[in-house]
Formats: C-alpha cells, sequence, structure tokens
C-alpha cells in the first residue's frame, strides 16, 4: 500500500482538506492517507519546511510527502516533484523545497503547472500522485526543471564566542524550538561554559535532557528528538511565561 503524507495550512473547519483526500483517493483508492498537520499558520513555509524536514524520514522509502502552504503564491503557479533519496515530495514551487535542502542537482526535479491550466489544483496533485503509484517514468510526470524559488534558510549567525540564534517555532504547549543543532552548538562551544539569552536580563546555563530535570514551572532548555535546541518551561508554557514567539531572538554567549 501506497503512503501519502499532508501537510498544510489549510486548518480543519472547513472542506479543503476532506476534498483533497478524496480527490486523492478518486485516483488512487488503494493508498493510505496520513495527516502530519493541516494547522501551519497562513501562508507559512518556514513553518511548513520545519515540520517536513523532521517528518518525512520516520516513514518508509517510497512515501509521496504533500505540501500544499501558500499555494496561490503567484499569477503563474505550479507544483514541483522531487525524488529525493527514495522519497517522494510534491510541493509549489514557493521555496518550501529550498528550505530543506540547498543542492538539487543529484535529485529527479519536475514541474507541473496548475491555476491558469483549466485543471484544479487537487486535481493536479492528485494525477501526480497517481502516476507515481502506477509506477511511471519520473521524466515522464512533468516538465524538467530549469531555475525554482528558493528563499534562504534562517540559520543561526556564528562566531567565537557567540550564536545568535531565533525561534523557528513554537508548538502547541508553547515550547520554543530555536535553529541552533546540536552539532553547531557542540562545535562552537567546545565544552565552555555558556550563558543562553532569552530576553536581555534572563538566561540559561545548563543543558538538561528532558523537561522534568527542573522543576515544576522552572526554564529548562535542551537539544530535542530532532535535535535543535529546545526552551521550555516544565509543565507551563514557555511562549507565554517567557515571551517566546517565532522570530524572537536568543543568543548564546561562550565563556572565553
Amino acid at each position: 500500500m501506497n503512503i501519502i503524507t499532508l501537510i498544510s495550512d489549510f486548518g480543519s473547519r472547513n472542506y479543503n482538506v476532506a476534498s483533497l483526500k478524496g480527490t486523492l483517493l478518486t485516483h488512487s483508492p488503494q493508498c493510505q492517507i496520513i495527516d502530519i498537520t493541516h494547522d501551519i499558520n497562513n501562508f507559512d513555509i518556514v513553518e511548513a519546511a520545519f515540520v517536513l524536514e523532521n517528518s518525512f524520514s520516520s516513514f518508509p522509502v517510497k512515501t509521496i510527502n504533500i505540501v500544499t502552504v501558500n499555494c496561490y503564491y503567484a499569477q503563474k503557479m505550479r507544483f514541483l516533484v522531487l525524488l529525493r533519496n527514495g522519497y517522494y515530495f510534491i510541493a509549489p514551487d514557493n521555496g518550501i523545497l529550498s528550505l530543506i535542502a540547498d543542492d538539487f542537482s543529484e535529485d529527479a526535479l519536475v514541474y507541473l503547472e496548475y491555476g491558469n491550466s483549466g485543471v484544479g489544483m487537487f486535481e493536479i496533485i492528485s494525477r501526480i500522485v497517481s502516476k507515481i503509484i502506477n509506477s511511471v517514468e519520473f521524466s515522464e510526470i512533468g516538465l524538467p526543471v530549469d531555475t525554482l524559488s528558493r528563499k534562504i534558510s534562517f540559520k543561526p549567525v556564528i562566531s567565537n564566542d557567540t550564536i545568535r540564534a531565533t525561534v523557528l517555532f513554537t508548538d502547541k504547549f508553547g515550547n520554543a524550538v530555536v535553529n541552533v543543532k546540536r552539532d553547531v552548538f557542540e562545535k562552537t562551544g567546545k565544552g565552555r561554559p555558556f550563558s543562553l539569552y532569552y530576553s536581555p536580563k534572563d538566561t540559561l546555563t545548563r543543558i538538561h535532557k528532558k523537561y522534568n530535570d527542573v522543576s515544576f514551572g522552572d526554564e529548562v532548555c535542551f537539544f530535542n528528538s530532532a535535535g535543535y535546541l529546545e526552551i521550555a518551561v516544565y509543565m507551563g508554557d514557555a511562549s507565554e511565561m517567557l515571551g517566546l514567539s517565532k522570530d524572537s531572538p536568543v543568543q548564546i554567549i561562550f565563556e572565553g
């Protein structure tokens, strides 16, 4: 059975998710559809890329990952179809895929236009999926991609003693995920003591292993299962209690 994952900013209050699923099943009734999330903030391709990057590899190879976020980004619109390391990705050409990979030279990549084609977006996606499932030659799925939209990923600014970072994402519990991965932290810090400033006066000075390494209501930072630095409040909402939200600045200073 072919697995299809869905990421969108459609929410759950209207018919869009149901319509997409129904169209997919009409073309490919044998597929299994998995919802990753439909609660991406409106038009937020950075959040969508973050969720995609940290979820797709949990599924079996050959899974088809569909992202429908900010799909109406230009007058002439198109979907990219990417085959990378055995996984398929279908996403609008609005920069989402460039946020999960810097180089596509070794990958298979084609596109199909929609919007002005007279064929609905969900129909286009479903036709792509059907071709993949029916083992159509990849080059016949769409047209070759010569250029694609690229967005600059939000990477931390690093010097010898300092990492200037930002909050990438806040989850349902208010935990703040920072755009610093463990390897970057360790390479920069070299085991030195540090002060993590999440506000001009508030700091953390220790990396813990889990939420409940601190007392109820206390701040804690650790590297989460995806390898990103996370700032949280044990049994509390860090976003609300610490004033952290997406794009909030975080500075880590290592002792010289």
